[in-house]
């Protein structure tokens, strides 16, 4: 009988697992994707007076209509940004907020992370990605390749030296920039992507 409970026991906490395994990112995929939705609704209507509330066919409140609108203003700014006034107005945008206490360290923040985040052209920077023994012995992290030592900044110039970055975890815009003799270098052959992936995971999304 005893056997009988444990094995049943054992059956239960598998499919259990299981089903949470399957059904939590649904659900919290679905509860993230509504928060955003509601969100973004709820931005839009608050600029608009009463009488302009979107509405379809008597409904009050049109889900997703604030995030179709919101989505189609950020293209629209996106599109004016990139021409010669759009981009003197963000200038002049950025010198007054500059101004403001505390403001300016946010925005600054924001903007580069967010430039980090979106600039592919910065990611083919990397040569490649490394796995080097740091911060001490038998502790090893992820570093990208961004080059060769030069002869003003190698240890020895008769040897090869790399650079490289070592990028923190959650966030990877930030870090340390280390020169390591060629020998200490382990070059993998893996992406930038997928490192950047394990990295900002702190290793729960192992390539």
């Amino acid at each position: 009988m005893k056997a009988f409970f444990r094995t049943l026991k054992d059956l239960f906490r598998k499919y259990f697992i299981s089903g949470i395994l399957v059904l939590v990112p649904i659900i919290a995929t679905i509860w993230i994707l509504k928060a955003i939705i509601f969100w973004a609704d709820g931005i839009i209507v608050s600029f608009l007076p009463k009488s302009l509330h979107p509405h379809l066919l008597g409904i009050e409140r049109v889900p997703g209509l604030g995030l179709v609108i919101t989505i189609a203003i950020i293209l629209i700014v996106g599109v004016f940004t990139r021409m010669y006034l759009g981009k003197k107005l963000v200038e002049i945008g950025d010198k007054i907020i500059a101004k403001i206490p505390f403001g300016n360290t946010v925005y600054n923040m924001l903007k580069q992370i967010l430039s980090t985040a979106f600039d592919d052209q910065g990611k083919k920077k990397f040569k490649g990605v490394a796995r080097i023994e740091y911060p001490k012995a038998d502790s090893y992290v992820l570093a990208f390749i961004t080059g060769e030592a030069t002869k003003k900044t190698s240890p020895d110039p008769s040897k090869k030296y790399y650079t490289l970055f070592v990028p923190t975890t959650p966030n990877p815009t930030s870090g340390f920039m280390l020169i390591l003799p060629e020998e200490k270098v382990d070059i993998l052959n893996m992406s930038i992507e997928e490192a950047s992936r394990v990295i900002i995971s702190g290793g729960m999304l192992s390539s």
